[in-house]
Order: structure tokens, then sequence, then C-alpha cells
């Protein structure tokens, strides 16, 4: 299974701005021309972590982890600038996520 956290290198709890600079250093340690393999890794890692949105997609269905929603819905909406619209939208995944 494809783990863009151990990919980076970064904790699962790791802010945006740690996330860039892990995939900025990673790309140009390992450059397309001598590691083509590794940047293709490195790249669809960060596709997947780039930001909340798609980490949140990441951690709930692409992982298949349903334990723990409610700590990960709590943490989210903690970090979203407009709450009661994200907790909304955060609830509604649940559902789906837990049918």
């Amino acid at each position: 299974m494809f783990d863009p956290y151990a990919v980076l290198g970064v904790e699962a709890d790791a802010d945006d701005e740690t996330i860039r600079r892990r995939y900025l250093a990673l790309v140009r340690e390992f450059t397309p021309e001598h590691h083509p393999e590794k940047f293709a890794a490195v790249r669809k890692a960060y596709e997947k972590l780039k930001d909340l949105d798609t980490r949140v997609r990441h951690r709930l269905f692409e992982q298949g982890k349903h334990d723990g929603i409610d700590e990960l819905i709590e943490e989210l909406a903690l970090r979203m600038p407009r709450k009661r619209h994200g907790l909304q939208a955060l609830l509604n995944m649940q559902k789906v996520a837990t049918r």
C-alpha cells in the first residue's frame, strides 16, 4: 500500500509548511534525470498531502481508516477558517464514511 507520509518522511500530523519543505528538499535530492522512479513517488505523495483537503480525503477514504473519525473531524474543525461551513462539510463526510 502506498504511504505518502513514509515517502516524504513526515508525520501524519505535519502541517502544510512542513510537508512543502520536505517535498522541495526531496525534489532537489531526487532529480527526474537521475532518479525517475523516486521522483515520481515523491511527486505522487506530495499531490496526496499538499493541502488539508487532500490529506482528509487520503486519511478517510484511501487508507480505509474510519477509526478515530471523531478526533479527525474535531482536529480539522479547529484548523478550518470557516468553522460553521467547514464543520457541516466534515459531518457530511462522516455520514458517507460510516455507511
